[in-house]
């Protein structure tokens, strides 16, 4: 993984340690310094040359970029012009997903993005500030505590701002909010400032235009995409953990390429043969050299009946003349066994292998740019977005307007855990509709129990430790399965919904602007969703108008000392209309508020929930009486921050060697410009999804699949309760003795009863139970650290966290290198 550090400390400061403080006697393991003292920057990991950039602006001025970033060298000068005067902007309006660190002297600006998914904390040392975007690595610097009451306030209100603050799970480390920079002084002086212009709250706005704005979207997503395409190719280096390296590439070599089926199976068109020619559905396939070839539960695997062996994907890479299916070197097989593919890609369910040899056999991503098909239409979006951009190489020669080139890597999920499951075989067709595009190359990765929802529970060292819990860790094997057959640059939908998508609270913001008639489709969806009676559908609409009406009215400091009080008296109970507690519309009636209790808040001990509370009422104190912001705003605010933030978690826990995750929909330019749409568009049913094809027409693609829009919610849903199923055992010696427990965060007992009674499929929230999970897991994996992840002769002494967690924080303990985030 990477990361960036680097700090801003006094002369009075460095008197405290023996010899002075310097980037001699104090630095990073591994560090790369970007520039010295007096205020050193270090970048620390496995970054790619071309995503750490420095450009100088005289002898007392330098930027340094890190990550994907479509500026200029020359723009980046004139942006740190610009942050010399104090403009920090325009260091977060150039596309891409990056961080920016401007010195100007003795002054250090880091700067954060919009969404969130780009950190920066920061911690007081050696009489100033140290700086990073890995929480982890200043909790190793300053040998921070535990922080039992933000993981307490992580659990009972994870999109709250007020419980959460500016606090992580280390004491004394702090996150510089989303939209914010972070600006060190000489003197040790330190400033949180946000670099966005301040917004009306209350006083309506002028109605923007709907067109407008959509072509703001359509145009910084294309811009988006486009900095990803335009990046420098990297070939994946072979994965040393891995049984063979990534050999010879697609349709080279001996073997064809296998590929997988619509239906999970293998060699859905026959793949390509050695010499790279191209087999349409129901052709027969090329297989490899002319000495044999290899088979399958006994079948011969020329390609033609589904059972290719290949480069990718097949059984016996090459087979040999005996037709044993065994693999051969020269093919990418392994001479002692199935034969996987030349690049080292996992060929799905292999009888006789077991999960723990597949996961050893899988190798490195496919070089050049891929995307998901098995996040809906977002994912779909980007796909094709990158697949039909003029001049891009990932296009197929003769493609209107592309160049020449391979064809998009596009990757679908076929759980056949959930193959029974409706939602899954619709969201599989779409993603079949989609690629059948000429300019994608469709890899539909086969995915059985193992990569399944709580899966590689038992072993704790399977989960990568991160900054923080989230929901995230309890998906990491079958993100990791499907990632692992994406390529080196791999483009996600993730946050399209929170980005694109109305929270709920904007309803209320729709009254203060006395637009009433707008809150009828919603309300009306509302009740479609509900399979409301025909009595019963007439209530929907007046109690969502009523909520908004009371969210409306409330102010921020009463509303938040309300959530504090329910909290206290253990009510969780959703303002709905008797319907299921947990479906579309009561749902929405609970997010119609300041704040509110989180799924897992249930589930906490009554000690804890009163630290919350406390930590509630004094943000509503700090709120003061008036107004603040429009609630719908600031609402949607929050939850894209926890979306970014499970972001995050997921791209370190699931990280494959030598791949990058994108995405897009995070970035600042796609936020500021989907701010833009009219509140009275946001709400809209489908409005996402009309968003999404107003996007495609303007880049030309016009022809979508039936049912472009849909949710995969209950795909999702389905598979979480399969994974519940299978892996309960595993669940409850999770929570035999859980750390969680000794924390006095929750009750053992109750945590039990209530897996229990979701293995049996009763209606529980599982967002909260997974939230439970990711918490207790990351928490055992943080206390099996060992080492430092600094050196030098003013490094942290090095020691082991052992033992349970007491009910008051303990040291965490310095970390080994492996084990950062």
């Amino acid at each position: 993984m990477r990361w960036l550090v680097g700090w801003s400390s006094t002369a009075a400061g460095r008197a405290r340690f023996p010899g002075g403080l310097s980037g001699r006697t104090l630095h990073p393991v591994g560090g790369q310094a970007l520039w010295s003292d007096p205020d050193p920057l270090w970048a620390v990991g496995d970054w790619r040359p071309d995503e750490i950039r420095v450009v100088d602006a005289g002898p007392e001025a330098r930027l340094a970029v890190f990550g994907c970033c479509g500026a200029s060298d020359e723009q980046l000068r004139v942006g740190l012009s610009a942050a010399r005067g104090g403009a920090l902007r325009h260091l977060t309006a150039w596309p891409g997903s990056y961080t920016a660190v401007a010195r100007v002297g003795r002054r250090v600006a880091v700067t954060t993005d919009l969404a969130g998914a780009r950190p920066v904390f920061h911690t007081p040392f050696a009489g100033g500030t140290a700086y990073a975007t890995a929480a982890l690595t200043l909790a190793d610097l300053v040998e921070a505590q535990l922080d039992v009451g933000h993981l307490g306030a992580l659990l009972a209100a994870p999109e709250a701002p007020e419980a959460l603050g500016d606090s992580t799970p280390y004491t004394g480390v702090h996150r510089v909010p989303p939209g914010h920079a972070l600006i060190l002084r000489e003197g040790g002086s330190r400033e949180i400032a946000s670099y966005e212009p301040t917004a009306p709250t209350v006083v309506a706005a002028l109605p923007a235009d709907a067109d407008t704005a959509v072509a703001g979207v359509r145009d910084a997503l294309l811009d988006a995409v486009r900095v990803r395409l335009a990046a420098p190719r990297h070939m994946p280096e072979p994965d040393p953990s891995a049984a063979y390296g990534p050999g010879v590439p697609h349709g080279a070599g001996d073997g064809g390429h296998g590929g997988y089926g619509r239906d999970g199976g293998y060699g859905h068109d026959g793949g390509y043969g050695r010499d790279g020619t191209v087999f349409v559905p129901g052709q027969a396939g090329e297989y490899g050299a002319d000495e044999g070839h290899g088979t399958y539960d006994g079948r011969d695997a020329y390609g033609r009946d589904a059972y290719g062996h290949g480069a990718n994907g097949g059984y016996g890479a090459y087979g040999g003349p005996s037709g044993d299916g065994t693999g051969h070197p020269a093919g990418g097989g392994h001479p002692d066994g199935p034969g996987y593919g030349a690049d080292g890609r996992d060929p799905g369910p292999v009888p006789g292998m077991g999960p723990d040899a597949r996961r050893g056999r899988r190798g490195s991503p496919a070089p050049g740019v891929g995307a998901d098909l098995s996040g809906g239409a977002a994912s779909a979006t980007l796909a094709l977005l990158a697949a039909g951009l003029p001049g891009v190489p990932g296009t197929i020669v003769g493609a209107p307007g592309t160049a020449a080139g391979q064809r998009l890597l596009a990757v679908t999920l076929n759980d056949l855990a959930t193959a029974a499951d409706a939602d899954r075989q619709a969201e599989l067709e779409r993603a079949h509709a989609v690629a059948e595009d000429p300019r994608l190359q469709h890899v539909v990765v086969a995915a059985e129990e193992e990569a399944l929802p709580y899966a590689e529970l038992a072993d704790p060292d399977a989960v990568p430790l991160t900054d923080e819990p989230g929901p995230a860790l309890v998906t990491v094997a079958r993100s990791r399965a499907r990632l692992a057959a994406g390529s080196a640059d791999h483009l996600t939908g993730y946050g399209a919904r929170h980005v694109l998508d109305a929270h709920p609270a904007r309803l209320a913001d729709l009254l203060l602007d006395r637009r009433r008639r707008h809150l009828l489709r919603p309300a009306a969806a509302l009740a479609m969703a509900e399979n409301a009676p025909r009595g019963r559908s007439v209530l929907v609409p007046f109690a969502v108008y009523r909520a908004a009406r009371r969210l409306a009215r409330t102010s921020q400091r009463d509303g938040v000392a309300a959530a504090a009080r329910r909290l206290r008296e253990r009510d969780f109970t959703a303002p709905g209309t008797g319907g299921d507690p947990y479906g579309a519309l009561d749902a929405s009636l609970a997010a119609l508020a300041w704040c509110r209790p989180g799924p897992a808040a249930r589930w906490l001990t009554g000690e804890a929930l009163a630290e919350v509370s406390v930590r509630l009422e004094s943000a509503a104190l700090r709120t003061g009486t008036g107004y603040g912001e429009r609630p719908g705003v600031q609402r949607a605010r929050a939850a894209l921050a926890r979306q970014a933030a499970d972001y995050r978690v997921l791209e370190r826990a699931a990280a494959v060697r030598g791949q990058r995750l994108h995405a897009p929909f995070l970035d600042n330019q796609v936020v500021r410009a989907a701010r833009e749409l009219p509140e009275a568009l946001r709400v809209r049913p489908g409005a996402r999804a009309a968003v999404l094809r107003t996007v495609l027409a303007g880049a030309g693609i016009h022809a979508l699949p039936p049912g472009w829009g849909a949710t995969t919610h209950a795909a999702h849903t389905a598979a979480v309760r399969a994974g519940l199923r299978t892996y309960a055992d595993e669940l409850s010696g999770l929570f035999a003795a859980p750390l969680l427990a000794e924390a006095g965060l929750v009750d053992a007992r109750v945590v039990r009863g209530a897996l229990s009674s979701a293995v049996q499929g009763d209606v529980l929230p599982l967002d909260g139970i997974a939230e439970l999970v990711a918490t207790e897991l990351w928490l055992r994996r943080l206390f099996q650290r060992r080492g430092t992840s600094w050196t030098g002769s003013c490094a942290p002494r090095s020691r082991a966290v052992s033992g349970g967690v007491p009910p008051r924080p303990v040291a965490v303990g310095p970390g080994a290198p492996g084990d950062l985030p």
